[in-house]
């Protein structure tokens, strides 16, 4: 709460800070997460059912679609909600919000603990798919790679941040996989580094190419624009 009170680049490093210490404080409790051998054994949901072969896999990719499509459908109500226009109205210019009697604080948490719930599902999906989760699978190169998502598909549109994540992480694949194929197994820690070189490239084309993504956040015009008051 205490970090939601700064604004611009130092919420984005505090929160970013924050976020490495957890990490680090949960690669060593191993009391309460296993410590760096995590949690293991994690159930699977209908593999009772399925097994673990292709109609699990399918039947899992049917589940994680059916999530988002609902959490898309979700948050599209909430941003074309009064709720969701507060916050556009606190972004583009917080003293003009609170001007107008808006709580950006009290805004801005309740945006953070959706964020929040959003993260923890996408993790529980991610953890009962794999059966197994530990610290060091969220090292803060998966900030980054969420970052580049959101600039290459469009932050501010739901949309987009779908598309880029499905560019970007098809993207990340398949370099890994060509710098696997290119570079001699003598070198393939190498690989990983280029990787992350790859990316930053890509994110450096789409700033100069196409600043606001792939799908930019939709301009929206108050269906009264224009019109003259009434006298």
């Amino acid at each position: 709460a205490v970090a939601l009170r700064l604004r611009h680049d130092y919420l984005a490093i505090t929160t970013f800070g924050i976020a490495v210490t957890i990490q680090l404080v949960a690669n060593n409790a191993k009391a309460l997460t296993g410590g760096p051998f995590g949690v293991q054994f994690i159930p699977k949901p209908m593999q009772a059912w399925l097994g673990t072969g292709l109609a699990w896999n399918l039947a899992y990719l049917a589940l994680a679609l059916l999530l988002l499509g609902i959490t898309y459908l979700a948050l599209e109500k909430l941003v074309r909600s009064p709720w969701g226009r507060v916050l556009r109205a606190i972004r583009e210019d917080e003293d003009a919000a609170a001007a107008l009697g808006k709580r950006a604080f009290l805004f801005r948490l309740q945006s953070f603990v959706i964020g929040s719930m959003l993260m923890g599902l996408g993790g529980a999906v991610y953890a009962h798919f794999v059966g197994y989760i530990a610290p060091e699978d969220f090292l803060p190169i998966l900030t980054f790679q969420l970052w580049a998502m959101l600039i290459v598909g469009g932050s501010g549109n739901n949309r987009g941040a779908i598309l880029g994540a499905f560019v970007v992480w098809i993207f990340w694949s398949g370099a890994g996989a060509m710098l696997r194929g290119w570079i001699p197994a003598a070198e393939q820690a190498r690989a990983a580094a280029l990787q992350v070189v790859l990316i930053g490239v890509l994110i450096a084309v789409m700033l100069v190419l196409r600043p606001r993504g792939l799908l930019g956040e939709e301009i929206s015009v108050s269906r009264h624009a224009g019109e003259e008051p009434p006298r």
